[in-house]
């Protein structure tokens, strides 16, 4: 009895090719929270922070062509040490958007919690602007016990839901498209 390889040419060949789509999605250009930090002003809480959007080629080229792209910014103030089921003290889901607009070759970004529109001339200076958090509100002094210690956490994530219906099969299916930011994590103290 002969035996037969597990996976003739065509199936190495597939394998293979798998295997690049999963190495390409580990090594995924994804987005990086930095500098997060907090400040209390007037009595409430604010967080400044900065978030590093590195799209994919396939979602700049996607951008570049008038798709608008929706970002959201996960945030939760949560006491320290604080089990799983305890409830977080805020729990914040902030969206924006970009856009590029051929007839005036302009990006625009739009902060959807406050209706505040810009135009850029060029798609670096929309990305910087997209991820500036600066003077965020997220919790009144208060709100917080002095005994207590809290930690802010944030994250960003591409909302691909919001694509246009045609291109989010794609988006679902290529991890070019799965981008997002790991847990930021930094201290707040009352």
């Amino acid at each position: 009895m002969t035996s037969r390889p597990l996976l003739g040419g065509w199936g190495r060949w597939w394998l293979a090719a798998a295997a690049l789509l999963f190495l390409r999605a580990a090594a995924a250009d994804d987005f990086a929270i930095t500098g997060g930090k907090t400040r209390l002003v007037d009595g409430s809480y604010l967080i400044d922070a900065q978030v590093e959007y590195r799209f994919t080629d396939e979602v700049l080229e996607a951008l570049d062509n008038g798709v608008p792209l929706w970002v959201e910014l996960h945030v939760q103030v949560r006491r320290e040490g604080a089990w799983v089921w305890e409830a977080d003290l805020v729990d914040l889901r902030l969206r924006s958007q970009i856009r590029y607009s051929p007839l005036s070759a302009t990006y625009q970004v739009i902060n959807m919690q406050n209706g505040v529109r810009e135009s850029f001339a060029t798609r670096a200076a929309a990305l910087k602007a997209l991820g500036e958090v600066k003077g965020l509100s997220v919790v009144r002094a208060d709100q917080l016990k002095g005994t207590e210690k809290y930690v802010v956490e944030m994250r960003a994530v591409l909302d691909i839901e919001a694509l246009p219906l045609p291109l989010r099969p794609l988006a679902y299916l290529s991890p070019a498209w799965n981008l997002s930011s790991e847990w930021s994590a930094w201290p707040l103290r009352p």
